[in-house]
C-alpha cells in the first residue's frame, strides 16, 4: 500500500536551439487554464541568419528594453549624420542586434519587449520578412490580431514563398473567426510545402472550429502520417472523435492529454495505476483530480461505478468542489488537491474512468439518467421572490475569456428578463456582476454573488431554481448534475462534450442547448431561447391559475 505522499505539478524543462535561417516552433497562449479541451495552433518563428549578438541572452524586461530601443535609434541617427563609409555595415549590425534581442525576449516569453524591439528594427529597415513574421507571431500571442495580420501580410509581400508564414497567417485568421480566409491561407501553405506536419494540423484546426469534424479528422490523420507521435494531432483527433460520438476511439485517444505540455498529469509512481481490469475488492483506490471545475463535476458520475468494485474510494479534488463531491455516492474519503495523500493501493485519474470502464453511448445514457450530486447537508436557501412569481430562474451570462470569450452582452437577454411572472437570480461571481447596476437591472435581477463562496453554495441556490440559463460551462455541469433544468448558450465552435447540431445532451437529460449559427452572433440562439422561455412561462402561469 502506498504511504502518504504530497504531490506537486512539474513542467518538463524545454530546450531551445537556434541555427542560421532555422525555423523555431512556438506555442501561442490560447489556453491558460488546465481545462485542455483544444490545442493551440503551431506558429513558426524565423531566426536571423547573422550570428546572435553576445548580449542576446541578457535581455531585461520593461524599462531596460525601452532604453535599449531609444539608445539604438539614437545610434542610427548618429551614423546617418556622420555619413561614414561604414554606415551601411554598421546600421546592418545595429538592426540585426535589435532583431536578436527581440528574438531572445520572444523566446523568454517577454512578448511586449519583443514587439518593441521587432518594431524598432522594422522602422529602420522594413524590408525584413523574417522580422515581420516574428512580429506577427508576437502580436497574435498578445491577442492583437488585426496588427498581427498586417505584419504577416507585409512578410508575405516580401517573401511569398515562405510556407510557414502562410500557416501563421491562417492561424491568426482562424482566431479572428475569419474561417474562409484562414482556409485559403493554410491551403497556400500546403501548396508550398505539405511535408511539414504543423501545416496540415493547423489546417485541420480550422475545420474543427467550423464543427466539420470529419474534415478535421482527415487533416489530423494526414499530419499523423508524417509523424505518428505528433501529440497535438493525436489530441485533437481524439476530441473530434468524441464530438462525433465515437467514444471507443475517442476515450482511448483522450489519454493523450497526459503528454500535453499545457496540462501534464503529474507523475505518481508510488502505487500501480488501475487499468479497469485489476480486482479492486478490498482495495483502496485514489481517483486523481485534473483539469477544471466543470470536468471534475462531469466525470464524477463515474465514481459510483468504481465504488461498487473497490473496498474504499479516495477522491481528490480542488477545495471549492469538496462540498458537492462529498455528496457523490461511493466517495469514502475526500482530499484537497495538493494536500498530503492518505494510503492507497491503486490510483487512476478521474478523467480516465470512461476509458478504463469501457463507457460507450448506451452506458453513458444509463449512467446519466439520474442526478448524482446534491446540495451539502445543512445548506438551506430561503428566497423571497416577488408576489406572482411562478418561475425562478438562475442566470450566468459571462464565463471564461480563454481560449474564447464565453460571454454575451446582458442587454441581449432583456427581452427574457422583462417577462412578468419570472424572478431572475444572478449567479455571477466575478466583475461582470457590475453589469446589473450598469444597465439598471437591479430591480429585475437579484444578485446572489455575495452568497456564493464555493460550489456547495451554488448547488443549494441552484436547487431552489426552476431553470438555470447559462453561457458558462461549470454552472451548466453543476445544474445538470443536480437534475435542475438548464438551458445553455453555446458558442459557434462547439466543445466536444456537447457534440454537433444537437439541442440535447447525452450527459444531462435536463439540458437544452442553444447554439450560435454564425460566429459571434447571439441573435438566433437568444431569439429561440426567448420564444421557448415564453412558452415555458405561459405554461407555468396557466398551471398556477388552475390551482387558484
Amino acid at each position: 500500500m502506498a504511504k502518504s505522499a504530497r504531490t506537486t505539478k512539474k513542467r518538463p524543462a524545454k530546450k531551445a536551439t537556434t541555427s542560421s535561417r532555422a525555423k523555431k516552433t512556438v506555442k501561442s497562449d490560447e489556453t491558460n487554464k488546465p481545462n485542455a479541451t483544444e490545442q493551440n495552433a503551431t506558429e513558426q518563428m524565423d531566426v536571423a541568419a547573422d550570428d546572435t549578438s553576445s548580449d542576446a541572452g541578457k535581455v531585461k524586461p520593461g524599462d531596460a528594453e525601452r532604453k535599449t530601443v531609444d539608445a539604438t535609434a539614437e545610434k542610427i541617427a548618429e551614423l546617418e549624420a556622420e555619413g561614414t563609409a561604414t554606415f551601411v555595415a554598421q546600421k546592418r549590425r545595429v538592426i540585426n542586434d535589435l532583431f536578436q534581442r527581440g528574438l531572445a525576449a520572444h523566446q523568454a516569453g517577454q512578448i511586449d519587449d519583443a514587439i518593441r524591439l521587432y518594431s524598432t528594427a522594422l522602422r529602420q529597415n522594413p524590408k525584413q520578412p523574417d522580422v515581420w513574421n516574428n512580429l506577427g507571431v508576437a502580436l497574435r500571442r498578445s491577442k492583437k490580431f488585426e496588427a498581427a495580420l498586417i505584419a504577416y501580410r507585409r512578410a508575405a509581400d516580401l517573401r511569398p514563398e515562405n510556407a510557414g508564414l502562410w500557416s501563421n497567417m491562417g492561424n491568426c485568421l482562424r482566431e479572428m473567426m475569419r474561417f474562409d480566409e484562414a482556409l485559403i491561407a493554410h491551403k497556400k501553405a500546403l501548396e508550398l510545402d505539405d511535408t511539414i506536419k504543423s501545416h496540415t494540423f493547423n489546417a485541420g484546426l480550422v475545420y474543427r472550429d467550423l464543427n466539420r469534424f470529419d474534415d478535421a479528422l482527415e487533416y489530423f490523420n494526414r499530419a499523423l502520417a508524417i509523424d505518428p507521435d505528433y501529440i497535438d494531432a493525436n489530441w485533437d483527433k481524439a476530441l473530434a472523435q468524441l464530438a462525433l460520438g465515437n467514444y471507443a476511439d475517442g476515450w482511448a485517444g483522450y489519454e493523450t492529454r497526459r503528454k500535453l505540455a499545457d496540462n501534464p498529469i503529474r507523475p505518481l509512481n508510488i502505487a500501480p495505476e488501475w487499468d479497469g481490469k485489476t480486482d479492486l475488492r478490498g482495495k483502496r483506490i485514489l481517483l486523481r483530480a485534473e483539469q477544471g471545475f466543470g470536468d471534475m463535476i462531469q466525470f464524477a458520475r463515474f465514481v459510483p461505478l468504481v465504488a461498487k468494485k473497490a473496498g474504499h474510494v479516495i477522491l481528490e479534488c480542488r477545495k471549492e468542489l469538496i462540498p458537492i463531491m462529498r455528496t457523490v455516492a461511493g466517495v469514502g474519503t475526500l482530499v484537497e488537491k495538493g494536500s498530503a495523500l492518505p494510503e492507497f493501493d491503486l490510483h487512476v485519474p478521474l478523467l480516465s474512468l470512461p476509458h478504463v470502464l469501457g463507457v460507450g453511448e448506451s452506458e453513458l445514457q444509463k449512467i446519466s439518467a439520474d442526478p448524482y450530486v446534491t446540495p451539502p447537508a445543512g445548506k438551506s436557501v430561503r428566497l423571497a421572490p416577488p408576489p406572482g412569481t411562478v418561475l425562478k430562474v438562475g442566470l450566468i451570462w459571462a464565463g471564461k475569456l480563454n481560449p474564447r470569450d464565453r460571454s454575451c452582452q446582458l442587454e441581449s437577454l432583456i427581452p427574457i428578463l422583462s417577462a412578468k411572472g419570472a424572478a431572475f437570480y444572478s449567479f455571477q461571481v466575478d466583475g461582470r456582476r457590475a453589469d446589473l447596476e450598469k444597465l439598471g437591472l437591479n430591480a429585475f435581477v437579484t444578485d446572489l454573488g455575495d452568497h456564493i463562496h464555493d460550489f456547495g453554495d451554488s448547488a443549494a441556490l441552484m436547487q431552489a431554481m426552476d431553470l438555470v440559463i447559462t453561457i458558462d460551462s461549470s454552472p451548466a455541469h453543476l445544474a445538470g448534475a443536480l437534475g435542475v433544468p438548464v438551458w445553455m448558450l453555446q458558442l459557434y465552435t462547439t466543445d466536444w462534450r456537447w457534440l454537433v447540431d444537437r439541442s440535447d445532451s447525452p450527459w444531462y437529460p435536463t439540458m437544452r442547448i442553444y447554439r450560435q449559427q454564425n460566429p459571434g452572433d447571439w441573435s438566433v440562439p437568444i431569439n429561440k431561447m426567448a420564444g421557448d422561455f415564453s412558452t415555458f412561462l405561459q405554461a407555468r402561469l396557466k398551471a398556477a391559475e388552475h390551482l387558484k
